[in-house]
């Protein structure tokens, strides 16, 4: 019985130091991802607190537009898609693009 419960706390700490580790630095909440780094390593406290309170909230990316996908040009050359690059990065970053 120990041994699952050990199983299961090691799997959650892999799975935050994962999820830690590919998140975008500009996202985490509360502290550096150094500090979260370590802080999921403590047993079941840190992935729980991690979930909690650091690991970043969804972005919702506004939709594409529909002439992107059905255009046959190079996305570099297309302002449409330009436009709606900077649209996502702008809300990854929490910003405001005008336009």
């Amino acid at each position: 019985m120990f041994g699952i419960i050990a199983g299961i706390v090691v799997a959650a700490s892999l799975v935050a130091m994962a999820d830690v580790a590919t998140s975008y630095e500009s996202e985490l909440r509360s502290l550096t991802r150094r500090h979260w780094l370590r802080a999921v390593m403590v047993p079941v406290l840190g992935p729980v607190l991690w979930v909690g309170y650091g690991r970043p909230r969804l972005v919702n990316a506004p939709p594409a537009p529909m002439a992107c996908w059905i255009e046959n040009s190079p996305t570099d050359d297309n302002p449409e898609y330009i436009a709606y690059l900077s649209r996502v990065v702008a809300g990854r970053l929490g910003r405001r693009v005008q336009g």
